[in-house]
């Protein structure tokens, strides 16, 4: 089961990631200025995350793959890590939209 990761970064910053029960990270976060921010920025991600059209399939300049999740206003919510094929980022897909609705929220 995948798992949100909230942490801090510089200046007091938060960010969350999302994990795959292996551990490994499939997307994060831009910056949010308080925790609560943090946490309803998660809140707002699960809930479009069973939307397929919400991803976005992206192929880098350097041929990785990867996505992004658009919220409900358009805008660009967490962008995955790269991949580096396309059948792999669609796993991830699949994975986020299975999961992330009913994810735990954890701090780091």
């Amino acid at each position: 089961m995948c798992k949100f990761i909230i942490r801090t970064g510089k200046h007091h910053q938060f960010f969350f990631d999302l994990k795959a029960e292996t551990g490994e990270v499939i997307l994060s976060s831009d910056a949010f200025h308080t925790k609560a921010a943090c946490n309803t920025g998660i809140e707002a991600l699960k809930a479009v995350a069973r939307d397929d059209n919400k991803f976005e399939r992206m192929k880098s300049a350097d041929e990785h793959f990867y996505f992004v999740i658009k919220g409900a206003n358009g805008k660009q919510m967490v962008k995955s890590v790269l991949f580096a094929n396309p059948a792999d980022r669609n796993a991830a897909i699949k994975s986020v939209e299975a999961e992330a609705h009913d994810a735990v929220t954890v701090e780091e």
